[in-house]
């Protein structure tokens, strides 16, 4: 009888993680019901269905259902007109591969595992996906998506440092489904076209967490995997590319939580600020290999950028934010998402910029005075932005990140200049695999890193490797 309670207790936590929503339906949200196109999908898909509960992932338009079939505790994806677009299998016991694990262990270091739902196929039930949630050392959870052979196919909620809702302001677990490519807002698609023309549309996903409605979508184009994270009005929260396509001095940034910040960098910060507070941070690196840190402050009611090496040393940091006197009253910073910036402010910085992406946005109140800060990087540089509440700018501070100096040179390589510890990796996460082009890198004549580019069947991958031939990052594209 005890080993019966716990096995119920463990499958009760699975059902829980899972849930995208407490409100099930009909019977416990008897203001919107179900339609019986949803049910009746459910239904004739699994016959053999129990425990049937739906519970809304968006209002009138779709549902994620829960039930038990034969064995297994599974979901999937309804919509409004009876159409299955997901299936998972939620059961106890299901294991990720082993490159999924090290991608999230790489990327997300300190992070624990929530839970795994394994996307199938709905007629053969063949493995095709992975949806993992997974919570962040700062109590946020995300979910990270990967296709059937563990490939990453994007980061599907927001990742970034900032506000939510609900308990910790995290929001609590992410609601996800996928869309198709015309489903996006048209600002969305507008940025692609212009930005990506004849490019190929590979996933894109709604994600709903804590108030905030956010679209993520990866496309690839030439053999180049370009991932976006945007809010529902078209702002970049975050962007990522891989591929052959991508300079060789281009950096590629992730957000840093206050918990993943060095002490080595919190002593430095507490030995020159007096009473300072985390604002917000980002690390940056290029072709996979950590250049540095880029940290936001407030320091006594004034807001300051640090950057620091790779070894968190050398940092240097200048005010940003904030008047040049002492302040008096009222004081409070407040971060706030892109989308409730003032349209003036966004408008003057889309116009300036044609692409950007924000990493911090706050909303200062001192005594009787509004001032907006906000930080964006473009171009391996980070603008600091002050302005008051009609849009008009204060002050302006660019920064560069520095990196290696060195000289960097990407040379093109064939299918026998691939090392036999990348050829091993190859056969054990993509059997039948076949060199497509490659890139190796070079600093001051020293081999840096691979960028190398094969195809499994009708599916490219694009991977990277440091120049021991360990595995760094891939990408679906």
């Amino acid at each position: 009888m005890k080993k019966l309670y716990i096995y119920l207790l463990l499958v009760g936590c699975i059902l829980s993680a899972c849930d995208s929503v407490k409100d099930l339906q009909p019977t416990f949200n008897p203001g919107e019901a179900v339609p019986q196109a949803a049910v009746n999908a459910i239904k004739q898909e699994f016959p053999e269905a129990t425990q049937i509960k739906f519970s809304t992932l968006e209002k009138d338009k779709l549902w994620e259902s829960n039930f038990q079939f034969k064995v297994d505790r599974m979901s999937a994806i309804v919509n409004n007109i009876g159409k299955i677009t997901e299936t998972y299998k939620v059961t106890n016991g299901i294991q990720l591969p082993d490159n999924a694990k090290t991608y999230i262990n790489t990327n997300f270091p300190g992070s624990t595992i929530k839970n795994i739902c394994q996307q199938v196929a709905p007629n053969t039930g063949a493995i095709i996906g992975y949806k993992v949630i997974v919570t962040l050392t700062d109590g946020k959870d995300i979910a990270v998506i990967f296709d059937g052979t563990g490939t990453l196919i994007m980061v599907a909620s927001n990742d970034r440092p900032g506000p939510g809702g609900g308990p910790n302001g995290m929001g609590g677990p992410p609601k996800i489904y996928f869309i198709e490519q015309k489903d996006l807002p048209e600002v969305i698609k507008a940025y692609l076209l212009e930005k990506h023309q004849n490019y190929t549309f590979v996933k894109a996903a709604v994600s709903i967490q804590g108030g905030n409605k956010l679209y993520s979508v990866v496309i690839t184009k030439d053999l180049t995997t370009f991932e976006y994270l945007f809010d529902e009005k078209g702002n970049i929260l975050r962007s990522g590319t891989l591929g052959l396509l991508v300079p060789v001095y281009k950096l590629d940034y992730r957000p840093l939580s206050f918990p993943d910040l060095p002490q080595k960098i919190k002593d430095v910060l507490s030995a020159n600020f007096a009473e300072w507070s985390y604002e917000n941070g980002i690390t940056f690196s290029q072709n996979g290999v950590l250049q540095g840190y880029y940290i936001l402050i407030t320091s006594q009611k004034k807001q300051f950028a640090v950057q620091f090496d790779s070894n968190g040393e050398n940092g240097r940091g200048s005010q940003v934010c904030g008047a040049p006197g002492a302040s008096s009253g009222k004081y409070e910073i407040k971060t706030i998402q892109p989308k409730d910036l003032p349209e003036t402010i966004t408008t003057f910085l889309s116009n300036r910029y044609k692409e950007f992406i924000y990493i911090q946005t706050s909303l200062i109140t001192d005594k009787d005075k509004k001032i907006y800060w906000v930080a964006i990087v473009k171009d391996n540089f980070v603008i600091n932005y002050s302005f008051d509440d009609k849009g008009k700018v204060l002050g302006a501070f660019e920064n560069p990140l520095k990196f290696s100096s060195g000289k960097l040179v990407a040379k093109y390589m064939q299918d026998n200049d691939i090392p036999s510890k990348i050829r091993a990796y190859f056969n054990t996460y993509y059997p039948g695999w076949v060199f497509k082009a490659g890139l190796m890198h070079y600093v001051d004549s020293q081999l840096f890193s691979y960028i190398i580019a094969i195809k499994v069947g009708n599916e490219n991958y694009i991977l990277s490797f440091d120049a021991n031939g360990n595995f760094v990052a891939a990408r679906k594209g």
